[in-house]
């Protein structure tokens, strides 16, 4: 079943700083360059980000996936619509009621030409190793009939002290 969207409105707070698409020519934009870091006691949690639609056309959302993950398990995916500029970034499992409410299924989900969405990861820790990330994500779209994809290379980490595992600059 296709499901339609209302496009978001404009904007979006998010947890993460240097939001901008990984590639100006793709028909959905991910958010890039950011580290998010939430501790966890072994349980899951989710994470989020923003993908745009550009303006030019509508795209049938297919798959999300994590890119090298390390320790790092992907349990499900969802889009959440953007509403009142508010997006999730990283929340326990599950997330508060306003996103998780309006959780879509990906697969299927229709995204308006200009909507936004939020990407909802839920994560669990796995394996041995305090530290658990990824270093980034692929979101797989139909447009024109053809499978597209986008990376992004925010990365999503899951340790017992997240200042710990800052890069020093």
């Amino acid at each position: 079943m296709r499901r339609s969207l209302v496009t978001a409105v404009a904007g979006c707070l998010v947890v993460t700083t240097g939001l901008t698409g990984c590639a100006s020519e793709s028909a959905v934009t991910l958010g890039s360059g950011y580290v998010v870091c939430a501790p966890s006691d072994g349980r899951m949690i989710t994470f989020g980000d923003v993908a745009r639609a550009s303006e030019g056309a509508a795209v049938v959302m297919d798959s999300v996936e994590l890119v090298d993950p390390e320790g790092l398990e992907l349990r499900e995916t969802y889009l959440v619509p953007i509403e009142n500029s508010t997006s999730l970034g990283a929340d326990a499992y599950p997330p508060d009621p306003q996103f998780w409410d309006r959780r879509l299924d990906v697969r299927g989900t229709v995204v308006d030409a200009g909507a936004e969405m939020t990407v909802m990861f839920a994560v669990a820790p796995v394996g041995g190793g305090e530290v658990h990330r990824s270093e980034g994500y692929v979101v797989r779209y139909w447009l024109d009939g053809r499978l597209v994809a986008a990376t992004s290379d925010g990365q999503f980490v899951i340790a017992p002290d997240c200042a710990a595992t800052e890069d020093p600059e």
